[in-house]
């Protein structure tokens, strides 16, 4: 069991938490609730210090702070005295995520030092390097920092820094491939423009060294006819030297290797074998990977209507995982007497499968117990009525609700259909008496 001043998720309550610096708020889509508590943490403060301003009470807080914590928007912080030296170790990672301390050093090291590397740089290529090779970098990089990789997984501040990250290679790309964008990108920066003709520019061909008594050709002396012995014969083009043939057959080689490295082509080879992988995991019953795989597909080609249809299954297929295993959580941590723990794990349980009475009831039920606002916990209790009407638990909570709501008649009719249930039922026979007479 946690300790009395333990939260689990956030840590003592008299540790800090810090707002991650350079949110996106769009992306973050905060609630009015978690906007409130997230103005209070400010760039840093307190776990109870929040608890204390909050006028959510303080069960309600610590489930948007973990809500907040689970989006990404608030960290664990240190706070070092100014009198005291800076600790050695950085604290982005002492975060616990789900990634290893060298992945983490990575993502870091990248995202600090992006305002400092010209595009060609943020890809890891030389300047001036050719569109093909930007793209190849390209699709290497978003294997790599795309924050879908890891779909499912707890990375904490790291899934802003990896957005940021992810960002900034698809500029990269959008520039550095299209001509015009590149032009006027190369025109604004003239270094990279120099390194850019250099590296366009092919080397010259290798130049006969000639006897100086000899006359100058472009390619090895060919004998020179006799004599020209019609006007005719004068006419008549003459016959390319073979070395002329030589280049032709080079450059059509040439031609033939770099159109099987065309974009579009590699781009079709990828999204068929992304598309085999996805139904693949869908037949071992993986829903995480075929999400990710079908969302790649879908990023790269969105008027696939097949593969729409896929992600779809896929995603509500593996929230329905996720929900599951969220639910099986929340039961563990009600166990262990964290009541606030596992009222946060029953509402992210039916936020991912809203199909799933098990966790709307338990989440209407710690709701009551905690004194949430009585319209989520009202709704809450009767979606696990319509979603398992059977069950004479979920008529007597909802039944319970509207009663402490004022709600009486309402009440009343839903103690009768807990009586139908089970005639015997000392709680709903007792609510009905005690309702009789009160209209």
């Amino acid at each position: 069991m946690s300790a009395p001043n333990t939260i689990v998720g956030l840590g003592a309550r008299t540790d800090h938490i810090a707002t991650v610096p350079n949110l996106d708020f769009a992306r973050l889509q905060l609630s009015s609730e978690e906007a409130s508590v997230l103005s209070l943490v400010g760039r840093v403060e307190r776990i109870d210090q929040v608890l204390s301003r909050s006028t959510l009470g303080e069960a309600r807080t610590i489930a948007v702070l973990l809500a907040l914590r689970a989006k990404g928007a608030i960290v664990p912080a240190r706070v070092v005295q100014k009198n005291q030296p800076a600790p050695a170790v950085d604290a982005a990672l002492a975060e616990e995520v789900d990634l290893e301390p060298e992945r983490k050093k990575e993502i870091i090291d990248l995202e600090r030092a992006l305002d400092g590397l010209d595009h060609f740089a943020v890809l890891g290529l030389r300047p001036g390097a050719p569109a093909a090779e930007v793209k190849q970098a390209y699709y290497n990089a978003s294997r790599r920092y795309h924050p879908d990789r890891y779909f499912g997984k707890n990375l904490g501040s790291f899934r802003a820094r990896m957005e940021r990250i992810f960002r900034r290679l698809t500029d990269a790309h959008n520039i550095l491939t299209q001509q015009d964008k590149r032009d006027a990108y190369l025109k604004a920066h003239p270094a990279l423009a120099t390194a850019s003709v250099a590296a366009a520019t092919p080397a010259p061909a290798p130049v006969p060294v000639m006897d100086p008594t000899q006359e100058l050709m472009p390619f090895a002396p060919t004998p020179r006819p006799a004599r020209l012995s019609s006007p005719l014969q004068a006419s008549a083009p003459s016959t390319p030297p073979p070395v002329q043939d030589a280049e032709s057959e080079a450059r059509r080689a040439e031609r033939q290797a770099r159109l099987a490295r065309h974009p579009y082509m590699a781009r079709n080879v990828r999204l068929s074998e992304l598309v085999a992988r996805g139904k693949a995991a869908i037949a071992r019953g993986d829903w995480e990977r075929a999400y990710q795989d079908f969302h790649q597909v879908q990023t790269l080609d969105p008027k696939n209507r097949e593969v729409t249809t896929l992600l779809t299954e896929a995603r509500r297929r593996h929230d329905e995982q996720r929900g599951a295993i969220e639910l099986a959580r929340g039961r563990e941590l009600e166990q262990h007497g964290d009541i606030a723990g596992a009222l946060a794990a029953y509402r992210l349980a039916y936020s991912l499968d809203g199909q799933n009475p098990e966790a709307a009831f338990r989440a209407a039920r710690l709701g009551l117990q905690q004194g949430q606002d009585v319209g989520e916990v009202r709704s809450l209790a009767q979606r696990a009525v319509d979603l398992q009407g059977g069950r004479i638990e979920h008529h007597l909570l909802l039944g319970r609700v509207l009663a402490d709501a004022g709600s009486k008649k309402l009440a009343k009719r839903v103690f009768e259909d807990a009586a139908k249930l089970d005639p015997d039922n000392a709680e709903a026979k007792a609510a009905l008496k005690k309702l009789r007479w009160t209209f």
